[in-house]
């Protein structure tokens, strides 16, 4: 059987031959001409797990898609704490380079929409991954829903709990439409089908991983009846790990008294901590996938391909409109050790934690 990559190369040099209609859209220009378009990269961030391996994989899909990319701009390697400004003065920066389209990770869903708005004005197409806007116009936002994350993971925690209790939520920036979906998908899972449970937030700023594991040392230390934590990403699991072992509060997945820990990225990392009996469970947040359809989108918005709301992919998604504007909304599962709960099993090789 081809591994993961191989089938993800596949795509992409399908992508470059088949018609547009193949994934939904129509183009005046599905040839794009003989040069590489010049698309243009802004992200938040570009921390160790998530972030760097989607950088490894957009260096690898922008020959097989046959473009050039400028950047990445990297907010907070520069901004000092203004990472939205930063993304700002970054997309002016790139449009003065002559870059064709945009793909920007935004550090704050509504404060993003001056940067939109003078992309537009200057008749840039945008692509933003990982984070929709919440006010401004893009071409296609890659994301999954997350919303579904929030839901998926302290249903887990909820199913995997004995008796009443409390879950404690560690959540990322709530200038963030993913932080909100997320928390809005777990405490509407938890009121909806788990009354003897209920859910304690703790907003993290500027997704700190300190501050989140400090976050999470206070559940453990202030709540006594703690039957989880859910942890909106991936970076502060170790901590978390250890402020248990410190507190004497950790036993592995499975023993007597455990604290079911469920975290959202699928980083390799985080499958070798469910294959240890570390964490529980993770969601599947495909750094590849965004990687290679945030690419896509950029050259076909270049081509001038065009997309509506409800057409079908041809890699498994539908497109949706989210805050006005279009989504390929990619799969994104639960993560386990042993594939239960409808969940995907943690070695599968459809999993980019397992493309080493």
């Amino acid at each position: 059987m081809r591994s993961h990559a191989n089938r993800l190369q596949a795509l992409g040099a399908l992508a470059i031959v088949t018609t547009l209609a193949a994934c939904g859209g129509t183009s005046s220009n599905a040839g794009g001409g003989s040069s590489k378009p010049k698309i243009g990269v802004v992200l938040t961030y570009n921390l160790p797990g998530f972030w760097s391996n989607y950088l490894k994989y957009e260096d690898q899909y922008k020959d097989q898609l046959g473009v050039d990319l400028v950047g990445p701009k990297v907010a907070n390697v520069e901004a000092k704490g203004n990472e939205a400004a930063q993304q700002i003065d970054d997309v002016k920066s790139l449009i003065a380079q002559g870059v064709q389209a945009l793909i920007i990770n935004p550090a704050d869903s509504a404060a993003i929409a001056p940067a939109l708005d003078y992309a537009k004005s200057k008749n840039i197409p945008v692509v933003t991954v990982d984070v929709a806007p919440s006010q401004g116009n893009v071409y296609m936002i890659v994301r999954a829903d997350n919303t579904a994350y929030g839901s998926k993971s302290c249903d887990y925690i909820a199913s995997h709990a004995s008796g009443s209790g409390t879950i404690a939520m560690v959540e990322g920036d709530l200038t963030s439409l993913n932080a909100r979906d997320r928390a809005a998908g777990c405490n509407q899972v938890i009121a909806s089908k788990y009354p003897n449970l209920k859910v304690k937030a703790y907003e993290t700023k500027d997704w700190g991983t300190d501050p989140a594991v400090q976050n999470a040392t206070t559940a453990l230390t202030a709540i006594s009846d703690l039957k989880g934590i859910y942890v909106h990403w991936s970076v502060p699991e170790d901590g978390i790990i250890a402020a248990e072992k410190q507190k004497n509060k950790y036993s592995d997945v499975g023993a007597a008294n455990h604290v079911v820990l469920v975290g959202n990225d699928g980083s390799p990392h985080e499958c070798d901590l469910i294959r240890q009996n570390q964490l529980d469970a993770t969601i599947d947040q495909p750094a590849d996938k965004y990687a290679y359809y945030a690419i896509y989108y950029a050259k076909q918005a270049v081509a001038k391909a065009t997309y509506n709301d409800g057409q079908s992919t041809d890699h498994g998604s539908k497109i949706v409109t989210v805050a006005g504007n279009l989504e390929d909304a990619l799969a994104a599962p639960l993560v386990t050790r042993a594939g239960d709960s409808g969940s995907t099993q943690v070695d599968s090789s459809s999993l980019w934690c397992n493309n080493k």
